[in-house]
């Protein structure tokens, strides 16, 4: 054999070997995306946990599978990550959720626990007028992404308070940004509005003379999703993680100073600065409704109901076309053994 067929021969066999082993390295690692907002307190929470040498996850999941955290600013790009196959599970909102499950035809996205709802609300600066969506027409709006569940949200309120609002602009103009920029755009008094998730709430009114003057309670804003591909690949690790999330969800509920302090040094890490003030995290919490214990075919229920009254709004924003049954949907929804 001439040496230069030998080394192909070899760099062929040595590829065969390499394959296998990059396949088993991504199988034995379950990949999980979230944003540092107090609504995914959970994924705070755990992952505070994890620096504090605290095994949260880990012992939850089947021998020999790794826990891996990706963080996000918003749920689109947490979706294309989910589809292209980049993370196997994620927390999100129900928004971005939905537009991925109607554009792959309610093939592909599977729920598989409701977290939390409200935490979302629109701010506007100390004594500018602006309360009710009439008084919104001329101004600007930021919002943390185009198509998240607060850019939904918005949406909406200023549509059924009478504006025409769609991407070109309209009678208010939402603007998308990095819920960092959008603290910076406020201050500058560059945009007039900005409707956010906590912790960007409190802090907005707390260090920035805003006030709230309006909430979404009842905004389905984050549920924990997987892909049909990552289930059908690593469903004994999924369903592991999602059981150990009801778990720690049930302790952080127990005792709320342990989850404050968790939730805000935890939110300090991912963000790099200094935690957020102790006396502002009680109340920002406050504003979020985390899901307690439910009969499974109740949540079903529930839920079913919530994401429909979101994709019409989605579709009546012009930010969602097509549609897609609710059954696929919800039909890995994992049951909390602590109910």
């Amino acid at each position: 054999m001439r040496p230069s067929s030998f080394f192909l021969s070899l760099g062929w066999f040595a590829a065969a070997l390499v394959v296998p082993i990059l396949g088993r390295a991504e199988a034995d690692t379950l990949r999980v995306g979230f944003f540092p907002n107090l609504t995914h307190a959970p994924a705070l929470a755990a992952r505070q946990l994890e620096r504090e040498g605290q095994d949260c996850h880990q012992a939850a999941l089947p021998a020999g599978v790794k826990l891996e955290w990706r963080s996000f600013n918003a749920g689109p790009s947490a979706m294309e990550a989910l589809l292209a196959g980049a993370i196997d599970v994620a927390y999100v909102g129900a928004s971005p959720a939905l537009n991925a499950h109607v554009r792959t035809k309610g093939a592909e996205i599977r729920v598989l626990a409701p977290v939390a709802q409200g935490g979302n609300a629109l701010i506007v600066r100390k004594n500018s007028g602006l309360k009710t969506p009439k008084d919104f027409i001329g101004r600007n709006v930021g919002t943390p992404q185009l198509g998240n569940t607060q850019d939904i949200d918005a949406r909406t309120w200023l549509r059924e308070g009478g504006l025409n609002v769609h991407l070109g602009g309209g009678d208010a103009r939402v603007v998308p940004a990095q819920n960092a920029d959008l603290l910076l755009l406020f201050s500058r008094g560059e945009i007039d509005a900005v409707w956010t998730v906590e912790p960007w709430v409190t802090r907005l009114t707390s260090e920035f003379g805003g006030v709230v003057v309006h909430e979404n309670k009842e905004s389905l804003i984050t549920v924990l999703v997987t892909s049909r591909a990552a289930l059908e690949k690593r469903r004994p690790a999924v369903e592991a993680f999602v059981r150990s999330h009801y778990a720690l969800c049930a302790r952080l509920r127990a005792d709320q100073a342990w989850q404050e302090k968790l939730v805000r040094t935890g939110l300090g890490a991912e963000l790099r600065s200094q935690p957020p003030k102790a006396e502002l995290i009680g109340p920002a919490l406050a504003r979020v409704a985390f899901a307690g214990p439910e009969d499974l075919e109740s949540r079903r229920v529930r839920l079913s109901g919530l994401f429909a009254r979101a994709l019409k709004d989605a579709q009546d924003s012009r930010l969602l076309k097509g549609e897609a049954p609710m059954g696929p949907l919800l039909e890995s929804l994992v049951d909390d053994p602590k109910k």
